[in-house]
């Protein structure tokens, strides 16, 4: 039986999600001895999923749909009760669907380029588990038409905010900005200041701070400096 017609008896197609680790080795589709390596890259190639650990570490979501998160956040799993992996932190993968990659398909040119080495998100300036985020949100865009451009390093915390703000038609707010320590040290603005204005770009749409920090953070740099 090929892993793809493991995982869908295993989950009954989807309707019972969650597997552990433990029943992951073994159907052979989890190698314990390269705990985060192989398998991982063949589940977020076919599989739309969240990994579960044992310790405090956030889910990792990968290829979700909207609703995929909202069905997580239902779930009821008590990880104490369930037996410890066999080795390593992961204690199991929720699967909740195959994954589509007619949409949300990023060249590798493109990939290697954003997530290559020293990326860095461009909201919070962290570089763990950086992805590649589309700007636009436009994947209606043939993948030949696509440019190193369209896309920009988010890591995974930021990027999943933005997906939130974008559903909700909200601009991108009440995040961790270390422009804006750069902005105060530049201006000799005192720590507890507050950045209470908002770009008139930002409210209307032209320039959300999510698909142009660098930009917004200039009209705040601007306007400051201005009204000194």
């Amino acid at each position: 039986m090929t892993n793809l017609g493991k995982i869908l008896m295993e989950t009954k197609v989807f309707t019972d999600p969650f597997i552990h680790v433990n029943r992951l080795i073994e159907l052979e589709v989890f190698d314990v001895t390269n705990n985060g390596g192989a398998w991982r890259t063949y589940f977020e190639k076919y599989f739309r999923i969240t990994v579960v650990y044992k310790t405090k570490r956030n889910p990792l979501h990968k290829n979700l749909k909207d609703e995929d998160e909202e069905k997580y956040k239902q779930q009821k799993l008590d990880i104490a009760t369930l037996p410890h992996p066999k080795k390593g932190e992961v204690v199991g993968l929720y699967v909740w669907g195959r994954h589509s990659a007619n949409s949300r398909t990023i060249p590798r040119r493109i990939h290697s380029v954003i997530c290559g080495p020293g990326a860095r998100c461009i909201i919070c300036d962290v570089d763990d588990r950086i992805e590649c985020d589309h700007v636009n949100d436009d994947y209606t865009i043939a993948l030949s038409d696509l440019k190193i451009s369209d896309f920009q390093p988010m890591c995974q915390s930021c990027n999943k905010r933005k997906r939130e703000a974008h559903k909700k038609g909200q601009y991108y707010k009440d995040i961790h900005d270390p422009g804006k320590s750069v902005i105060k040290h530049l201006l000799n603005l005192p720590d507890d200041f507050k950045f209470t204005w908002i770009a008139p770009e930002e409210l209307s749409g032209g320039a959300l701070f999510y698909r142009n920090p660098k930009y917004v953070r200039q009209l705040h740099f601007d306007r400051l400096k201005n009204s000194l």
